[in-house]
């Protein structure tokens, strides 16, 4: 059959679409596998190991408010231990909804989990009792063997899930490949009826399908600041950017956890300033609070670093009440460390929110001192110095900084205002807020 120039050009063109539709639609399909498989590893497989994490903290964390219980025979310890004890079960509900397939091992470990805890209740009724060696054969014996169990139990199924997750991305690597070299196959035959188009198809498919793998290699290994670029305006642009989405916030979540106060939970120095930077780089207005107690350093030597603690958990605990209630969702808490604590709120709740603490700090805290030293208004301790010193009862000083009425550029300058202000407040025997009213244009 005799066929015209045109008709010809014609039926190139037609063989070229068909083959360009080809390596489309495959294309499409083992980038949607790849999507899919990308998801499993980051949804699924990282969430359910960061669980996993979780699970081994929280025995961990039982493991010590039991000894702690034991030794010292404090009731927080318990209630610490019973907290943990719920958290642990509620993080294994999660695994499991995670991870169906792992749900025969999680359920060995619930199992041993109740047995453990089942024994902890026994060693509280001896302790209560006043068998202390009763007690402690039960914390050396069985409690210690079936926590070790429980340990064991969730290492394993964190070793399993780690083989999972290498098998999927195994699958996505392979995946990758077989697409590249099918997509290299068809673009070769396709180059016959038109280089360019199969040029710019090719080059474009397996530079985006290596860039993709490479990007899931670099969020595995942790690397969350140099995944690769994908310019364009199409899907795998778009997966490139929700690549970069999903790598961000797991950045910040990982950089949270870390960064939140172990005692208080609540967001540590590098929230606090990335929060601080936030509103003044969005001009915001809205005021800095310093939350700092008076005479701590005293209470701490007199009483003990535990008593301490459970000062510091109170006022963690009592601030977020008061955030709750008289703040908004936009409102923040953060913890410094030690003793002091920030709150950034608008400007228009702040005098509430300053006579809230004050108000529920003077009230609760007698209640951390001994009757006698209540009664006397004071206690004897150790000054800066390692000499005996009087200490009152402790006070609160609350330094704030109000940026719709002081010109603030830079975090550096919040710090150096409220740090002023805070030295100002302590020179006062009582709890007090102190406002920068200096307003500046």
């Amino acid at each position: 059959m005799n066929l015209t120039l045109r008709k010809q050009i014609f039926l190139s063109y037609i063989v070229m679409i068909l083959f360009s539709m080809c390596v489309g639609g495959y294309a499409i399909w083992s980038l949607t596998e790849l999507t899919t498989l990308t998801s499993d590893i980051i949804l699924n497989d990282m969430s359910t190991a960061e669980k996993l994490t979780k699970l081994q903290d929280s025995i961990l964390a039982q493991d010590l408010y039991e000894k702690r219980y034991l030794t010292l025979r404090q009731s927080e310890a318990e209630n610490q231990f019973w907290s943990r004890s719920r958290d642990f079960k509620s993080l294994l509900t999660e695994v499991s909804s995670l991870a169906p397939a792992l749900r025969p091992n999680i359920a060995n470990i619930a199992a041993y989990h109740d047995t453990y805890t089942r024994f902890f209740a026994e060693e509280v009724a001896h302790v209560n009792a006043g068998r202390q060696g009763d007690a402690a054969a039960v914390s050396a014996g069985p409690l210690k063997r079936n926590f070790d169990q429980v340990l064991f139990l969730i290492k394993d199924v964190e070793l399993k899930t780690r083989e999972g997750q290498s098998h999927h991305i195994s699958r996505s690597n392979s995946l990758g490949e077989r697409s590249l070299v099918i997509t290299i196959t068809l673009s070769v035959v396709t180059v016959v009826f038109g280089i360019l188009f199969a040029y710019l198809i090719t080059n474009h498919l397996t530079t985006a399908i290596d860039r993709l793998k490479a990007a899931t290699h670099s969020i595995r290994s942790g690397d969350f600041d140099n995944l690769p670029e994908i310019h364009g305006a199409d899907e795998l642009a778009d997966l490139a950017i929700s690549f970069k989405e999903m790598s961000a916030r797991l950045k910040e979540l990982e950089e949270m956890n870390l960064d939140a106060n172990p005692l208080t939970k609540l967001p540590g120095n590098l929230a606090i300033e990335k929060e601080l930077l936030t509103r003044l780089n969005e001009t915001q207005k809205f005021s800095f609070c310093l939350i700092d107690l008076d005479n701590f350093k005293g209470f701490n030597d007199r009483y003990g670093y535990a008593r301490g603690s459970d000062v510091i958990k109170w006022l963690g605990d009592t601030l977020l009440g008061i955030k709750k209630e008289l703040g908004t969702p936009e409102d923040f808490l953060g913890h410094i460390g030690g003793d002091d604590f920030v709150i950034i709120c608008s400007p228009e709740r702040v005098q509430a929110v300053c006579n809230r603490i004050i108000e529920e700090f003077d009230h609760g805290i007698t209640g951390f001192y001994d009757p006698e030293d209540v009664k006397k208004g004071f206690i004897v301790s150790i000054d800066r110095n390692d000499k005996p010193a009087i200490f009152g009862i402790m006070t609160v000083s609350i330094a704030v900084v109000n940026t719709d009425r002081t010109l603030i550029r830079e975090p550096k300058e919040v710090a150096l205002k409220v740090t002023e202000l805070k030295q100002y407040a302590k020179t006062f025997a009582k709890s007090l807020c102190i406002m920068d009213r200096r307003r500046q244009v």
